[in-house]
């Protein structure tokens, strides 16, 4: 790696290096952010009112588990129910990916790993306890990646909490291990080179997910290639599209990712979510909970939030794809991310029919994705 200063002309030393024998490339090392637009909000300080749901009494049918914020997780099992208590907001019935319908076939697997590569995970939260497997700081180039900044840990919760515990919420993969990559600063901000090494630590150490709820606005060939061993590795890479920009992040928009945008409760696109061709299926992302954790704050370790973003869309489709492996283990990464594609359901085809540059295939639905298919 080349330092160099305020002024100095970055375009043409990169012409200049890449005249180097010893050169095979050159470009800046950009910085990603999280894919997350703001501060989460509301958190619980009282019970929360009861909701029902139907009995699951026989192989096959529905799985509703007990956890205590489950009812709030429209984005598993959408009643049209109240999901903001304090707000009042409700959602539409039937605008999620279908969750309980899944687990009836499958809850997932302790061989399944979900790497998530961000500001590191809280493995001590309630809901993440005894799941978390050792893995690396490349901020600070140290075995300790444990979360300082708190996005991590709410990605890692929605794509693999604990679930049917009776407590916090459900993760859409019960039982996946999570592999925490550190690349991600305590400001929310972290090199494409880190995430790079990321990436590739991750498909080096038997990652069979991988989440990638950052991204940048510039391509970079390093980043590049990283998703491209990834995926030659056999890796499932999942990415978040990016908020408030004109294009879909890096590396989402690289053809070796599924890149997730993000809707809310009505199945509507969610106003700060990335769009463009690249843009594969979406998944909630507007106003969804997870497990929420504060560095400043040692006693959070069982508490909740809500929040929004791209960032939370995407552990939803990286928790489905591991969901599918430890289901269907002989397939490919190719056919995991194709499935979820062809089976999402196309809910703005209205103003959008088929494929668009908005939400993809359209919204992640796992009661399809887990219906018997013949692979062609």
């Amino acid at each position: 790696m080349v330092e160099t200063h305020d002024r100095c002309d970055i375009a043409g030393l990169c012409r200049e290096l890449r005249l180097e024998p010893f050169v095979i490339d050159a470009s800046p090392d950009y910085y990603a952010v999280i894919d997350s637009p703001g501060p989460g909000g509301y958190e619980p300080s009282k019970s929360l009112s009861t909701v029902s749901y139907p009995a699951s009494v026989a192989p096959g049918t529905p799985i509703y588990p007990d956890d205590e914020y489950f009812k709030y997780q429209y984005s598993l099992y959408n009643t049209g129910q109240v999901y903001l208590p304090e707000t009042g907001l409700y959602g539409t019935e039937g605008s999620d990916i279908k969750a309980p319908a899944a687990w009836a076939r499958a809850t997932g697997s302790d061989e399944v790993i979900i790497a998530v590569i961000d500001s590191g995970v809280a493995g001590n939260h309630e809901d993440l306890a005894g799941k978390v497997m050792p893995g690396y700081n490349f901020v600070d180039n140290t075995d300790n990646a444990y979360d300082d900044h708190g996005h991590g840990t709410f990605s890692a919760s929605i794509a693999a909490a604990n679930t049917d515990n009776g407590v916090g919420i459900a993760g859409v993969c019960w039982h996946a291990r999570i592999m925490p990559i550190k690349t991600m600063a305590s400001s929310g901000y972290g090199s494409y080179s880190n995430i790079a090494a990321g990436i590739v630590y991750a498909a080096e150490n038997g990652a069979h997910v991988i989440n990638l709820s950052v991204g940048g606005r510039n391509p970079n060939p390093i980043l590049e290639d990283a998703c491209k061993f990834a995926y030659e590795r056999g890796a499932v890479i999942v990415c978040s599209a990016g908020n408030y920009s004109a294009n879909v992040h890096y590396p989402a928009a690289y053809e070796y990712c599924l890149a997730v945008a993000a809707t809310g409760a009505e199945d509507q696109h969610a106003p700060f979510s990335n769009t463009g061709p690249e843009v594969d299926v979406a998944a909630p992302g507007y106003f969804v909970w997870g497990a929420r954790f504060s560095p400043s704050e040692p006693d959070n370790l069982g508490s909740y939030r809500w929040d929004s973003g791209t960032s939370f869309a995407c552990p939803y489709a990286a928790g489905a794809a591991a969901l599918l492996i430890s289901y269907k283990p002989f397939l490919t990464n190719a056919q995991v991310m194709s499935l979820m594609k062809y089976t999402a359901d196309d809910v703005n085809q209205e103003e959008h029919p088929g494929f668009d540059e908005v939400l993809g295939y359209g919204r992640l639905n796992l009661r399809t994705l887990f219906e018997p298919y013949e692979l062609e």
